[in-house]
């Protein structure tokens, strides 16, 4: 089982019109819905490569309410909903079909208590027992829950599970004291930490020695259309992908790291993971819905990236 954990999800809903016209009305011809956030991408993602997955969402009212619908009806996965008092966020882009414009609108996401964190926590807790592999994913949507994933990793280590972290900011920080398995951050989220600009192939490996450094078995280091930089201490790949159309990149470093656990629940070899994870977020970009990839599209690009012993 891979179990991911989803802090801040949101109702991810596209509408979809030719060109908006600015201060006037606009008469949207389709609109799609998902249950967002990092999270549920991946468990989407995992599902599709054929492993099991299930979702821990913080959650509240009726929006909350109706991602939980979303991820057990429409994704059809097993979904543990922690509930908080305020409402879940929704999230709207506007996708101008003409130009091919993407404009996101961004809710803030809910506060969250004391209490409500105690029982996202305890509710992680209980689930570790049948889990493989823990992702957590995303930041937080309250200040009050940055430290949550040191606690959860701490707590999933203790009992043998495997911890894969993808986040940034202070949740990346903290969560980097109880020494994830696997981190997960692009070359930005990486050079705040490590305080210098991630400009030069040297600098981007002397970051992943830091991350090595706080303990971190295997970092996986997004450069988008460049692929990953990937070490475990031993072997060091450049896993490139092949030359797409891109249609929607929104979502593919989310099916990397179902990629790369479901590689790691399987016990593969480091560079057959991270061939299945680069696979994976190849075809989520060359498509709009986010996670929706299938086995048989990653099977087909597999043989096409490329990877480099470095």
């Amino acid at each position: 089982m891979i179990l991911t954990v989803t802090p801040n999800p949101c109702v991810d809903k596209t509408v979809f019109l030719e060109a908006m016209a600015v201060g006037r009305k606009n008469v949207c011809h389709r609109v799609t819905t998902i249950p967002g956030g990092k999270g549920n991408n991946v468990a989407r993602a995992v599902k599709a490569l054929g492993e099991q997955s299930a979702s821990v969402v913080l959650v509240g009212g009726a929006p909350g309410q109706h991602v939980v619908d979303m991820i057990t009806g429409q994704d059809g996965l097993e979904c543990h909903p922690v509930w908080i008092a305020e409402n879940t966020r929704t999230i709207t882009t506007v996708l101008e079909e003409g130009p091919h414009r993407q404009t996101p609108l961004f809710e803030p996401g809910p506060r969250v208590g004391g209490a409500e964190k105690e029982r996202l926590i305890d509710e992680v807790r209980s689930r570790l027992g049948a889990t493989g592999i823990l992702t957590l994913n995303g930041t937080v949507p309250d200040p009050t829950l940055q430290d949550v994933y040191r606690t959860l990793i701490s707590l999933a280590r203790a009992q043998g599970v495997t911890v894969i972290l993808d986040t940034h900011g202070p949740e990346l920080a903290l969560g980097l004291e109880a020494a994830p398995y696997m981190v997960k951050p692009n070359d930005v989220e990486a050079a705040e930490l490590v305080g210098y600009a991630l400009d030069s192939e040297a600098a981007r490996w002397r970051a992943i020695d830091w991350f090595h450094g706080k303990g971190v078995s295997l970092v996986v280091l997004s450069l988008g259309a460049e692929g990953v930089l990937v070490s475990d201490g031993l072997e060091r790949l450049h896993v490139k992908p092949p030359p797409i159309e891109e249609v929607n990149a929104v979502g593919s470093g989310d099916c990397l790291v179902a990629g790369m656990a479901v590689g790691l629940l399987r016990q593969w070899p480091l560079e057959q993971c991270a061939v299945l994870g680069v696979s994976a977020g190849t075809v989520n970009a060359m498509r709009w819905d986010i996670g929706h990839v299938t086995q048989a599209e990653v099977e087909r690009i597999a043989p096409r990236v490329a990877v480099v012993r470095c």
